[in-house]
């Protein structure tokens, strides 16, 4: 195990010569930000200190460390009490004989070793039990997405996902709404981990409410969608903000709504074969109380698609800039009618995982 001693003084104590003379090989420090660091790197299992400070910082701040204070005297009780409550190991007596030193940190080195395997069977559980939570969160959240493609009327919808993690902070989800209008969207939380996944939930939850709940002007104007979006994550004060592209479509009319809530990249429109950004933006939902969408209808003939990404797709193209990533996604939008495609087109049909998630929505009319 490794044994560090703190002392200040030039001339190592008699302790210090005894550690080294009995080849116990113990690692000399002058300082307290040496001996902390020391701790905090893990390269300390016994920290032999004279100051009493330095013993309660350490051994509140690390407590898979033993540390030993070596005192003049002993202590009263209350000083005692309370360095044993801050999780001190040992108390020593700068004159205790050698064999009593030889046997306590025999004690004390086999109590840090138990406790180290302790300490490391708790880790190893506390992992397996994330692991396994967050297996059955991200089968929860698979489940969670729509069918993929499914059909509405002569429109041809399909999703893909490429989560960094088991659980994600991207969700997309499509659904009929009234009789002749469908919604999609593709949303991307902020953050990573649970809390973000947890807010897909939500989202989820309110795809439900708009099919039950919808007013026809929210059909018209899915603006309105998002205002009423931002209102629910504000009031449940989660403390995450959602950027995502909502867009609905008119099966009758043929023409799709798109607005856009701080979502990065735009919304691709594939017309005549020709893809291009609508540019259309606004705020992320839930983060600002007051809030305005601006909507862009365009007309879908047979062959015209909305495609649909996250910003994860970006991060993984070697372009060398925004400028040369953003083509790179327009031109594999325009080449590909399916998800599948798409990815071939942009180099990931081995589905790797990126730093972030990879989300991508196609909605194409047939035929």
């Amino acid at each position: 195990m490794s044994l560090v001693v703190v002392e200040t003084d030039e001339n190592p104590s008699p302790l210090l010569s005894h550690l080294t003379a009995t080849g116990r090989n113990p690692v000399r420090l002058a300082g307290e930000t040496e001996a902390l660091e020391k701790c905090s790197d893990g390269s300390a299992d016994v920290l032999i200190c004279h100051d009493e400070l330095l013993a309660k910082r350490a051994a509140e701040s690390f407590p898979s460390v033993a540390v030993v204070l070596v005192l003049a005297a002993q202590p009263g009780p209350e000083v005692l009490l309370m360095l044993l409550r801050s999780g001190v190991a040992d108390l020593w007596l700068e004159d205790q004989p050698a064999e009593v030193t030889d046997a306590r940190l025999r004690a004390v080195q086999k109590r840090a070793k138990a406790s180290g395997r302790e300490l490391r069977t708790r880790i190893n559980q506390y992992e397996s039990e994330l692991k396994r939570d967050q297996r059955a969160g991200r089968y929860i959240q698979m489940g969670m997405l729509p069918p993929s493609p499914m059909m509405v009327g002569d429109y041809r919808l399909q999703q893909d996902m490429l989560p960094s993690h088991l659980l994600s902070g991207d969700f997309v989800d499509y659904f009929p709404v009234a009789d002749r209008y469908f919604a999609a969207y593709v949303a991307d939380v902020a953050g990573h981990g649970a809390s973000s996944a947890f807010v897909t939930v939500l989202l989820k939850n309110f795809s439900r409410r708009v099919r039950r709940e919808y007013h026809l002007n929210m059909l018209e104007d899915p603006g309105k969608i998002l205002e009423w979006l931002n209102r629910e994550l504000l009031e449940q004060k989660i403390d995450k903000h959602v950027s995502m592209i909502l867009v609905v479509v008119d099966y009758v009319l043929h023409k799709a709504t798109v607005v856009n809530a701080g979502h990065y990249p735009a919304a691709i429109v594939v017309s005549d074969g020709r893809p291009r950004y609508l540019e259309n933006a606004g705020k992320p939902v839930g983060l600002f109380p007051k809030v305005h969408y601006t909507c862009e209808t365009v007309g879908l003939d047979e062959d015209d698609r909305v495609v649909v990404f996250s910003d994860g797709v970006l991060e993984m193209l070697d372009e060398p800039n925004h400028e040369a990533r953003e083509a790179r996604l327009l031109e594999a939008a325009g080449s590909a009618a399916t998800a599948g495609g798409v990815w071939q087109a942009l180099g990931f049909e081995d589905r790797r995982q990126g730093p972030d998630d990879m989300t991508c929505l196609i909605v194409s009319r047939e035929p």
